[in-house]
């Protein structure tokens, strides 16, 4: 690049930044101004609350909505001040009737544009004509718009390094977002959240994050591929391009625990959005059940137990517990169950009479119980019939309640009309109350008794015609079942089932105000959380992201990406496959590529790094120095995000205990804690999905990691790091690290104490 184009360059950002620097002045008046309005509403709204608090109450809110509004301009703007933008492309357009023109299109993560002239100084990153920057090289290029396909060529591509509005580099570029960016991205130091990723989006994602014109899109990929990251990136998308019909109100993020929500918490604020809704399918679900007399069992508790390496008998028939209630069979002879109810429960219902006279007939039932009523669900239909018979007597409840009165008037007991009224119709209830008793047994179902009732004796099994797919461990699994439902516990693998069974007997708390759903670490979903969610946001786009190899779940049936589509709809449905991973160093990246028993092809970023290392420690009491001495280390390379991964909490806490004199480090056992920034001791379930400078894997023996479940238990907490990776063992290694390449990494003695 010659120094004239150079000086050209500094002299536009410059402008640029004196552009930014006006727009931001007005905007900080603008701010205030709105702030004092505000206060103003507010103050009036106390002293006048009387007088029209209707009305008040919605000045205020408007007036605090535009009050937000003004305010995240010059949020924008400070973000803008710091790096205005990131890339440049000159592109001539072809227009038959004009003569071509070349416009330089500078990108960035928000548009700006030169007050005095309307000129666009810098292009959203999500703008139609943006996409050219990710997507093509230099010559023959086009972008679509809302006016159509618009064809030409570009003539120059450049990228930028921006700080603190200071020029670091420049550099002409061809095709891709070039190498020499994503080294230094991925070279750094991973700081305390997530970060966004809009100056290095390569081609293939920038297709997945401007997809419009599918219902569902599924992409899977290694760790490292930018999966959260690109899901994250197409909502900001989607907020700009939709944002006359989608706001952060009905775009919802499922996340595996809250842990994780708060690491990806200011990805979209840095892009200039409102954070968006986040939950955890638990947090979805709770309200339906939270009127029961029993108590879920937690994720956390959950996986605490499943990965506590015990093998008696009560926790090997809870592993085929698990499988069996995550699998397709249970929910099958579930459903077969469900669909008896749904057609056949009052077949057998008999007459309802009183007196010698027919009130309701057999035939009724039937008919609308499978008639008008059929398209609702069982519990609405049967209070809906109750409704019908109790009107029905009706003239028979005050025929009775006029001879009760007589009577009374008749031994001359009271002579008050009132009282005697209020006598009567005790009275005529106490006659009606074995009648009662008998139409509220006939027309109620509690839907946790007729879950426990899956489970009690062989009924289910000798009507089924699913015979064949009952496990042999069937009436253990029936036996263990109901000690938790009658100690008061519904166990994590009963949750969806029973959610699902209640939602078909009484109807779903249908969220309509949903409009996208993002489903992140989508690999840990049954199929009947996916029913469960189908149902819950029935108009609702979705993303699903995820990884096979990393479920951390060792016994659960979990749903396949095919699965997922034929539950959600394969209509207007697209897959994704990243096969790039840009977290770990290449030699990382190989030692986790080895654990996998089937491993697919992985493109690496050639960034280089030291081997993983394995030590075995002979003495538990050298464990600690031998951390410590690790630790101090990385620290000494400039490293300052490191985890220590056990595999559960029991095993978290010893190690957290050990180290805390010598160390500055925090515990994180609980899914509702805040990311920590530095050192930290956690277990192998909350450690997924997020990512640090370094991880030390504790306790990789063959007691921890031998079971084929336990091997991408092993792989994801292995992927977690982006610069270095070490394992300690006590006794024998675990095989999925032993039986490999003994290349792939390297084996350090231990420190002694």
């Amino acid at each position: 690049m010659k120094d004239e184009e150079r000086q050209k360059e500094y002299i536009r950002l410059e402008r640029t930044l004196e552009q930014i620097k006006k727009q931001l002045a007005l905007s900080e008046e603008n701010c205030v101004v709105k702030q004092s309005e505000l206060k103003e509403t507010l103050l009036n709204y106390w002293e006048k609350c009387g007088s029209d608090e209707a009305q008040l109450v919605e000045t205020a809110n408007r007036q605090r909505a535009l009050s937000s509004l003004t305010h995240s301009t010059p949020l924008t703007l400070r973000k803008m001040l710091n790096s205005p933008y990131f890339g440049r492309i000159d592109f001539i357009e072809e227009e038959a009737s004009l003569p071509p023109q070349e416009e330089q299109i500078y990108v960035g993560i928000s548009t700006l544009m030169n007050e005095e002239n309307d000129e666009f100084l810098i292009y959203d990153w999500r703008a139609p004509v943006s996409s050219m920057f990710y997507d093509c090289g230099l010559g023959n290029a086009s972008y679509h718009c809302s006016m159509g396909s618009i064809n030409g060529r570009i003539t120059l591509k450049r990228q930028y390094k921006i700080m603190n509005g200071s020029m670091q580099y420049m550099f002409n570029a061809d095709l891709k977002i070039d190498d020499e960016v994503l080294q230094e991205i991925l070279g750094k130091s991973v700081d305390d959240k997530m970060h966004t990723i809009v100056n290095s989006i390569q081609r293939e994602q920038n297709q997945i994050i401007r997809d419009a014109s599918h219902r569902a899109l599924f992409v899977e990929g290694p760790a490292g591929s930018g999966k959260t990251s690109v899901a994250l990136h197409r909502i900001a998308f989607l907020l700009y391009r939709d944002r006359e019909i989608l706001n952060e109100k009905n775009v919802l993020i499922l996340s595996p625990n809250h842990l994780f929500s708060d690491y990806i918490s200011n990805v979209l604020p840095e892009m200039g959005e409102e954070n968006v809704l986040q939950r955890t399918f638990h947090d979805c679900v709770s309200k339906a059940i939270e009127q029961l007399p029993i108590r879920l069992e937690t994720r956390t508790f959950h996986l605490e137990t499943v990965l506590s390496n015990g093998s008696n008998h009560d926790q090997v028939l809870r592993a085929e517990n698990i499988r069996f209630k995550s699998s397709g069979n249970f929910e099958k002879i579930m459903q077969e169950y469900l669909d008896w109810i749904q057609t056949s429960l009052v077949d057998d219902y008999p007459a309802i009479e009183f007196h010698g006279e027919t009130i309701f007939s057999k035939e009724e039932w039937r008919h609308y119980y499978l008639g008008n009523l059929s398209n609702m669900p069982v519990m609405i239909r049967l209070e809906k019939i109750k409704n019908l018979i109790e009107n029905r007597m009706r003239p028979f409840f005050h025929a009775i309640r006029k001879e009760k009165e007589a009577e009374i008037i008749a031994r001359a007991e009271e002579v008050d009309e009132n009282t005697i009224k209020a006598l009567a119709r005790m009275a005529a209830r106490e006659e009606f109350s074995s009648f009662n008793e008998k139409i509220d047994k006939l027309t109620k179902l509690n839907p946790l008794s007729e879950y426990r009732r899956l489970f009690k004796g062989n009924w289910l099994f000798a009507r089924s015609i699913f015979k064949g797919d009952f496990p042999k461990e069937w009436q253990a699994i029936q036996k263990q079942t109901l000690s938790y439902i009658n100690n008061g516990i519904l166990a994590y693998e009963d949750i969806p089932a029973f959610i699902y069974f209640q939602g078909i007997l009484q109807g779903f708390p249908v969220n309509r105000d949903i409009k996208h759903l993002i489903i992140d670490e989508a690999q840990d979903y049954t199929r009947l959380q996916l029913k469960i969610l189908v149902i819950l946001f029935p108009n609702s786009t979705w993303t699903v992201v995820g990884d096979p190899a990393q479920s951390v779940h060792p016994f659960l049936n979990t749903a396949s990406f095919k699965d997922m589509s034929e539950i959600i709809g394969t209509e207007k449905a697209i897959a994704f496959r990243l096969t790039r991973s840009y977290r770990s160093t290449k030699q990382i990246q190989a030692f986790c590529q080895a654990i996998l028993s089937s491993r697919t092809e992985v493109e690496s970023v050639n960034r280089s790094g030291i081997l993983p290392s394995v030590t075995k420690v002979e003495k538990i009491q050298d464990l600690t120095p031998t951390l410590v001495h690790t630790i101090e280390t990385i620290l000494n390379k400039g490293w300052r995000s490191i985890a220590i991964i056990c595999k559960n909490t029991y095993q978290s806490k010893n190690v957290f205990s050990d180290l805390a004199p010598h160390l500055d480090l925090t515990l994180v056992i609980d899914e509702d804690d805040a990311f920590h920034q530095g050192i930290v001791v956690i277990p192998s379930y909350l450690a997924k999905g997020l990512e640090f400078d370094a991880v030390l894997v504790i306790n990789a023996d063959a007691i921890n990691y031998s079971r084929e479940e336990e091997r991408h238990i092993l792989y994801t907490i292995c992927t977690r790091t982006l610069h270095h990776l070490s394992l300690f063992y006590f006794g024998n290694l675990s095989r999925f690290v032993s039986r490999m390449d003994d290349n792939l990494y390297e084996i350090m003695p231990s420190s002694k104490s």
